[in-house]
Order: C-alpha cells, then structure tokens, then sequence
C-alpha cells in the first residue's frame, strides 16, 4: 500500500500553501480568459428559463443577501446565489470545456468564488489565485478517473466541480487543513449529475447544483461536520463509485503524491471555448459545414442527404435529433448542421423557437443522420469531437470533410480580439454600450481590482 498521505489531505497541504506568486504567466492568461468568457455568456444566460426557474425558486429559501444575481436587482446567500448564477453560465451552453474532465470548469467555480468574494471584499489576485487552485485540485482528480467517469454515464460537471468548487472556496477562505480535509470530503458526498438529463433544463441545473453543494460542504465542515480523509480513494469511495474498483485501487497504491501545482492543468491542457452556443460536440462539424458554405461550394437547395460519422460521445451528447426548442436544439448535430447551411451563421440568434422550427430547417435535419465511425471508434472515449461528414448532392457528387478539432481549442486558440468579439455579442442587447466597456476593462485587469464588487455591482444591474 501506498505511504503516502490521504489524497485530500494533500489536496488541503497544496491548497494551504499556494501562493499568487507562484502562478505561472500563462495560467493567470488563462485564468483571466475563463473568467471573461463566464461573465460574458452568464449575462444573456440569466435571462433563460432555468436561471429565473432557479431564481423564483432560491428567493424562496434564501436566508441572506449578501451576494448579488447576474442580471438582477435580487440579492441571495452566497449558496443559493451561487446555484442561480452558475446555472445561467450553462445556460446557453456557450461557456468553457475542459478536456482534462470533458465538463465546464468556470461555470461553476467562478460564481461561487464571487459571491464569496462579494462578501468578503476580495481582491482580483485572490479571486484568481482561488480559482486556479481549485480547477488544479478538480483536475489533478479527474486524471485519476477519466475517461471512465464520463462513460459510466456521468455527467462529469456535476461530478467533479463540487470539489473544484469546495478547494477553491477553502483557499480563498484561507481554511485549516483539517477543515478543508473535511469540506472536500463532503463535497465527494454532494457531486451528481446524469447525462440522461441532457437536453433539459437539468443540465445547467448540475452546474449550479454543483456550485452550492461546494459552499455547503464548507459551511457544515465549519459546523463539525466530520467526513473521511480517505473519502475519494477509500473502499467504497468516490473513485470507486465514479469511475471504478480497479482505478480506486491503483490510486490507493500510488508512489508518489499528486502534483499539484506542477504540470498545471490550465498550461498542459487549457480549456476550448466555444464559437458557438449549443454543445461542443457539434463544434467540430460546426467549423466545416460554415466554411463549406462561406466558400460558396453549396446551398441547402442541392443537398440530398449528409451522414456525420463521429467518436464515442457522440451519441450520448447529441440526443435531440429533430429539436423543437432552443434547449434540444444545443443537443443536435442535426440542427447546427441545418442551421450553418439554411442561415449561414450559428449564433445566439439562431437559438429561438421560430427558427428551429422553420420548415426548411425541419425538413434539412430529416436528411441528416449521424452514428459512430469505425475508425473514430479507435479513439477512444475522448471529448474534442472529431467528425467525418460525407454530404450527397441532388446530382449525385460527394463532398467529404473531416475536421479534428474545432476553433477555440488551445491547438486553434482564439485571439485575444476574439475573446472580446465574443464577449460584447454577449452582452450587446443586455447592458449600455458604455457600461459594458467599462465591465470589459475591469475584467481585462482583474489582476489590478482591489475589490470585485466593481464588478458583481456591474453585472447585477445591466442597465
């Protein structure tokens, strides 16, 4: 057996230690990215269904106010109000993948973070050291049990981020080893999410059912709530439970500690942001068909039918194949397919009922089917969505594209121009012109902002 300390006893020893400056340039660029990108799509993400849903239903039970909600005038506990704001982060499902756990990291670490940091009157630095360390502590133990997690049928955002989310809240809290130990553990106790809920409004609901389960499990280790140092390794335990025996035994016999804070995750993997707002499992197809189209070598009219071969995942994320609402129409390789060819852009705008639901758009995705390619196959169980798509024309000629990776991935990294393209179509219908620069400077220098109420007072009233 191994002699080294519990996992999460060295997770709290790292969390404990760590330091601003010790992050490395690229992780902080990242870091300030990811966290544009969240306050970005989280602003027209609070106006969706499931963000007011889970607001009439949190104002309900909240028992404080000291945490603002993006979008609006209400004021929540820092739990519930974490719930609301990261569920509209997922909302659209326009926010940030990681590969390291094919989930979406900021969406529910970041709104926790500052609805703690609204509270405390946190600096920048400390919002983004807090962060960093949680992502790292959430991703160092998923490298221990991907991809099986996400086979196992888990919804790995829900699984994963409540301890992201309960790491980076001790370390902004500047918690003890022995209660962080215990939030952590306790975390392990709250995580959940299901795949089989994709499609719903279930799915953001997991980013914010993550985000208030990492608060509550800090809350009741500082009540005394008392959990096991071995929770995730342990017999029976979270590796175990969420990936399988076999990894939870190698785990347990590991040599060497974990690294955390060398190799970080944010420089060796980074993240994929998104192009488009629907799943990015589309992503791939996505960049192909719109360039097919933008170089005019074809119209909807000339298409007799398209196949899109794809990898593993495919079939378990792209479930809605003939969508009649936004929410199914993020799900659908059929409908991103058919919107790139009949509108010639996939955008927010492309995301309403009456555009899904367009006759030539229902009739271009009964010609478009999708299954597992068998070379495809080969790859494994990965996350980056590559696609082969083999399109038949009225007049019998193929057309054959093949694409690996999509734009935004750290291999085809947006520019910085890019990020703030993205950022202001965000925001352009929510919130002056004027104020929305000042948000984009003050987010482009979080490193600088000696309290990030500057910027929850901005993203709360849009007017």
């Amino acid at each position: 057996m191994s002699t080294q300390a519990p996992l999460l006893i060295q997770a709290s020893r790292f969390l404990e230690g760590i330091r601003y400056e010790q992050l490395p340039a690229d992780v902080i660029q990242t870091a300030k990215y990811a966290v544009l990108d969240y306050i970005g799509v989280a602003i027209p993400g609070s106006d969706q269904a499931v963000a007011q849903n889970l607001l009439n239903w949190a104002k309900q039970r909240s028992w404080g106010s000291s945490a603002c909600v993006i979008g609006s005038e209400a004021r929540l506990d820092v739990e519930h109000a974490a719930l609301v704001n990261a569920a509209a982060g997922h909302a659209l499902d326009f926010d940030d993948t990681s590969w390291a756990t094919i989930g979406h990291p900021t969406t529910v670490i970041l709104p926790a973070l500052l609805a703690l940091a609204e509270q405390k009157e946190s600096s920048g630095k400390a919002l983004l050291l807090a962060y960093i360390a949680g992502v790292e502590v959430a991703h160092k133990v998923a490298d221990l049990m991907m991809p099986e997690t996400s086979e196992n049928g888990w919804h790995t955002t829900g699984v994963f981020y409540a301890l992201g989310t309960a790491a980076a809240a001790c370390q902004l809290l500047a918690l003890d080893q022995e209660t962080t130990t215990r939030a952590l553990a306790l975390s392990l106790s709250k995580s959940g999410g299901i795949r089989s809920n994709f499609g719903t409004q279930a799915k953001p609901y997991h980013a914010g059912m993550a985000a208030k389960a990492g608060l509550e499990a800090i809350s009741l280790a500082q009540s005394g709530i008392t959990s096991s140092s071995t929770a995730l390794e342990g017999v029976d335990g979270f590796i175990q439970c969420y990936a399988s025996q076999a990894l939870a035994e190698k785990a347990r016999r590991m040599a060497k500690p974990i690294l955390f804070g060398a190799s970080w995750d944010l420089s060796t993997k980074g993240y994929a942001y998104k192009k488009y707002p629907n799943c990015s499992g589309n992503h791939p197809a996505c960049d192909s068909i719109l360039a097919l189209v933008e170089s005019q070598k074809i119209t909807w009219q000339e298409i007799a039918s398209i196949h899109c071969g794809v990898s593993l995942l495919g079939p378990k994320e792209l479930v809605c194949h003939q969508p009649q609402t936004p929410v199914e129409a993020r799900f659908s390789i059929e409908y991103s397919i058919a919107c790139a060819l009949i509108y010639g852009q996939i955008t927010l705008d492309e995301f309403t009922e009456a555009k899904i639901q367009d006759p030539r758009v229902q009739d271009m995705m009964g010609k478009i089917n999708m299954s597992v390619d068998k070379e495809l196959e080969k790859l494994g169980f990965i996350g980056t969505a590559p696609v082969k798509i083999k399109i038949l024309k009225n007049n019998g000629e193929v057309i054959l594209l093949e694409n690996d990776l999509a734009r935004g991935n750290p291999e085809k990294p947006f520019t910085q121009a890019e990020f703030f393209d993205k950022f202001k179509a965000c925001v352009k219908d929510k919130m002056p012109l004027d104020k929305a620069d000042t948000l984009l400077d003050q987010l482009i220098h979080l490193e600088q902002i000696k309290s990030v109420t500057s910027i929850t007072e901005l993203i709360s009233d849009l007017n």
